[in-house]
């Protein structure tokens, strides 16, 4: 088992990293002395794989311990799927010495976060991601919230976990699309490291996607180790943390325009080329560059449906994104390996150029 620490200035902690560790999880529940009741948050998918095999390990602490089963998707990441947790946690007399255990994807730990963060003005919390996708990404650095008036994460906090608890035997039951969306936020993370990390993501993405568990298990040890010396700097994203959102501002314009018919890492994918692009319209990459830089996310085939959206209205959605100052749109662009531009503006038409080009990558 592999420990990261997320070395925070205050509460710094672990990630705990392995394959086929889910036994172990009393046991770091009992050194991080949680003699507490339990809530488990526990998405239907999960419920119905692994849902047996979950249940016998939390149940054999003998502690109260209750479940609550969310249906799969990003529709539940609103607020009446909150409201529903309040009351379950409410009617089952859980108080504030509850730990809430978030099992499943982003939209699991992202609801059941805030809930934990909002429950009595805070409750103690451990994140058990369960796919690629959250495993690299939303369970590591405190993000919470829940879409609002079909923005994506209109409404949340800033809340990290006591610790993440990563047991890659887990997405061996998932399908290809979501190691694909997982794979998404890695190849971000290649651009935010170094020439080594780039290779390998480019050399081993094939296998990443076959699922081949020693690939999986370097990547998701590497993006984390990535993400928390980030998030160690930059916790509540004033600076340095944006570069995280690299893609992101396109990539949400593009989940939101497909009423989420796309997978959050296949957005990804697709918002990095429409970035790598843009930066190389404003001068910030060769084109020599741009086409190397764009050999990565290429490997991946992406939804069609990508080719239907109408660029005005990916702008005006873009418009609305929470990274926007003075109603300008602010962009993280690239510069090469590790070299990030933040808070990048961009004119309309250079802005829809992008886009027009991009779509050559979607139709391949």
């Amino acid at each position: 088992m592999k420990k990261i620490i997320v070395p925070l200035k205050e509460n710094p902690y672990p990630v705990y990293i392995g394959n086929s560790i889910l036994s172990q999880l009393p046991g770091k529940l009992a050194e991080a002395d949680f003699q507490k009741n339990i809530f488990v948050v526990l998405d239907g998918n999960i419920q119905k794989a692994w849902g047996d095999m979950i249940r016998n390990v939390l149940t054999s602490s003998g502690q109260k311990i209750s479940f609550y089963e969310l249906t799969p998707g990003e529709s539940s990441k609103n607020y009446l799927e909150l409201n529903k947790i309040y009351s379950a946690l409410l009617n089952g007399n859980f108080g504030r010495d509850t730990l809430m255990i978030a099992i499943g994807g982003g939209v699991t730990g992202d609801l059941a976060g805030f809930a934990a963060s909002t429950f009595m003005r805070g409750i103690s919390l451990v994140h058990v991601p369960t796919t690629l996708l959250a495993a690299v990404d939303s369970s590591i650095g405190g993000k919470t919230g829940i879409n609002f008036q079909k923005k994506k994460n209109m409404v949340g906090a800033f809340y990290q976990p006591n610790f993440v608890f990563i047991d890659t035997h887990f997405f061996s039951s998932l399908p290809e699309q979501e190691i694909i969306s997982g794979a998404g936020e890695i190849i971000k993370y290649a651009y935010l490291s170094d020439d080594s990390f780039f290779n390998f993501a480019l050399k081993n993405l094939d296998a990443m996607i076959a699922s081949n568990p020693e690939v999986i298990n370097e990547a998701v040890i590497k993006s984390v180790s990535i993400k928390a010396a980030v998030v160690s700097q930059d916790e509540k994203e004033s600076g340095l943390r944006q570069i995280l959102n690299f893609g992101h501002t396109f990539a949400h314009a593009f989940e939101t325009g497909l009423n989420f018919k796309i997978k959050h890492g296949e957005a990804v994918v697709a918002g990095i080329i429409v970035a790598i692009i843009l930066s190389n319209k404003l001068g910030l990459l060769t084109t020599s560059g741009m086409k190397k830089f764009l050999t990565l996310p290429s490997k991946i085939n992406l939804p069609k449906n990508l080719v239907k959206l109408n660029s005005e209205s990916i702008f005006n959605l873009m418009l609305t994104d929470k990274k926007n100052r003075d109603g300008r749109i602010k962009f993280v662009l690239l510069k090469g390996i590790g070299e990030l531009v933040l808070g990048a503006e961009a004119a309309k038409q250079e802005i829809f150029s992008a886009l027009k080009e991009a779509k050559e990558y979607y139709s391949v």
